[in-house]
């Protein structure tokens, strides 16, 4: 059994892990290094689409592997007579094990051959589905349907679907010779899973991105007995957070964003990762104990309204009823896309002058991109945002912050704080908790499951996870491990 690590390695996210037995070869996910794309790109300056695969080639953000890519994409390299993959090849892959929806895990699939069967849950399909329709289409956005560039005139392109295989929790499956199992585990993102891989050197557990905060100690201890009786050879395990050691559930955001949010006279703004139905759950409950709508803006409205139709809200406690509580926010636009179109012929909506005039009736959703909106909304010093996502954790992030401190300021808004490290500083009072372990809970789960090696993956500090476990392999990029 072979492991080649193409990203993942010292870094949160971008896991590219290819495994080999059996006479199959599988990738535990595909995704997109925010890391590494950051020290080369940012939002102004990305890679040059025209070019296909090139950029990605020659900066290391893509393996110069044979026999994963789109054909289109090598016959653009071919033109240009880049030598990094040499000609097309049928695939070599026999499938892509993908763990759930979040770009980082999902977003280089763009880039892999459409035949190569994708294993996901259905879940992680309706997310997927939900993304594709509101985030613009280029290159690094054609997960679920490729357009082929074998012409230059985007009208002209031929689409083609991905080949995607749906999972369901704990039924085994095989890709060629290997069998897998896959488990359903909570993230921030619905329909995440692990994967239970049965190699010839005995069973390989991927961990995907997971959390036990939300879990029951009955579901917990389902888990736990499962794992602990496959007895797991090799545990690839993720570390997002594998220094901190508070533990903290979703019921504590409830509790410090209602007492903030009941206070409030005025206009209650608030932000959260959209992918987050968790969090989104939370801000609902919020609004109905304050006599308050939820006001969404079109890409959040969407990806809600897909996963209802999908029957993901259905499984997550949120009903159709819940959606009387719900508006879509008709921000001003000169032009509309169709699927924007399509919610503004069929759902109730509200308009900035709606909100201005009655603020205190509404919970309005408003990301940092969106923040502009606030001119037109007019909020004042009896208005709070309440900002419900993760600190910043990136130079660039810490800048947008700053930035988006300045808005709040300008209007007077509560929900800013001191810094504690710099009193000359001001910070958001931030209600939220992260969708990755931590460390106290990883040693517990690491305890309890008792893997023979544990390997380090999607984290910034791999020695931390010597203290957890005995035998820890630390591994780099792009070395194959044989086992």
């Amino acid at each position: 059994m072979k492991l080649t690590f193409y990203g993942g390695v010292r870094e949160i996210g971008g896991n590219k892990i290819l495994l080999e037995d059996k006479n199959t070869a599988v990738f535990l996910d595909f995704g997109k290094s925010y890391h590494e794309a950051s020290k080369y790109f940012e939002e102004f300056l990305n890679p040059r689409v025209v070019h296909g695969l090139k950029d990605y080639l020659a900066l290391g953000l893509l393996p110069k592997k044979q026999g994963i890519y789109r054909e289109d994409l090598i016959h653009i390299l071919q033109k240009q007579r880049e030598k990094e993959i040499k000609f097309f090849k049928k695939p070599s892959i026999d499938g892509s094990l993908l763990s759930h929806g979040h770009l980082d895990h999902a977003g280089y699939l763009s880039f892999l051959n459409p035949q190569i069967p994708v294993y996901a849950s259905k879940e992680t399909m309706a997310v997927l589905k939900a993304f594709s329709i509101s985030r613009p289409k280029n290159l690094e956005n054609e997960i679920l349907e490729i357009s082929l560039r074998d012409v230059e005139d985007p009208r002209k392109r031929k689409k083609r679907k991905r080949k995607f295989k749906v999972v369901n929790n704990l039924e085994s499956f095989f890709i060629k010779n290997l069998e897998i199992i896959p488990l359903e585990i909570d993230h921030s993102l619905p329909g995440s899973n692990m994967f239970l891989i049965k190699t010839s050197i005995g069973n390989v557990l991927y961990s995907g991105d997971f959390r036990l905060s939300e879990l029951t100690l009955k579901e917990k201890e389902k888990i736990y007995s499962f794992l602990k009786k496959s007895k797991i050879k090799i545990f690839l395990c993720e570390g997002t957070r594998v220094k901190e050691q508070s533990v903290l559930n979703e019921q504590a955001v409830y509790k410090k964003a209602l007492q903030n949010v009941s206070k409030i006279k005025g206009l209650v703004v608030a932000d959260y990762s959209i992918g987050d139905v968790i969090r989104f759950k939370t801000l609902l409950k919020i609004a109905k104990k304050t006599n308050r709508l939820i006001a969404l803006p079109y890409n959040y409205f969407n990806y809600l309204n897909v996963l209802n139709q999908e029957g993901v809200l259905k499984n997550k406690g949120i009903g159709q009823k819940d959606f009387q509580n719900i508006v879509l926010y008709a921000k001003k636009k000169i032009t509309f896309k169709k699927w924007e179109k399509d919610l503004l012929k069929n759902y109730k909506i509200c308009t900035a002058e709606d909100i201005r005039k009655n603020k205190n009736h509404f919970i309005l959703v408003l990301n940092f991109y969106q923040v502009q909106e606030l001119i037109d909304i007019k909020p004042d010093r009896n208005s709070y945002y309440l900002r419900a996502i993760t600190e910043p954790h990136s130079e660039e992030m810490e800048i947008s912050e700053e930035r988006f401190i300045n808005w709040i300021e300008h209007f007077k808004m509560q929900g800013l704080k001191k810094d504690e490290k710099n009193p000359f500083k001001k910070v958001f009072e931030r209600a939220h908790i992260s969708g990755h372990i931590s460390g106290k809970e990883l040693s517990e789960f690491i305890n309890a499951i008792e893997p023979e090696m544990v390997i380090p993956i999607h984290t910034e500090f791999p020695e931390e996870f010597k203290k957890m476990h005995k035998r820890v392999r630390i591994v780099e990029r792009n070395i194959p491990i044989d086992f």
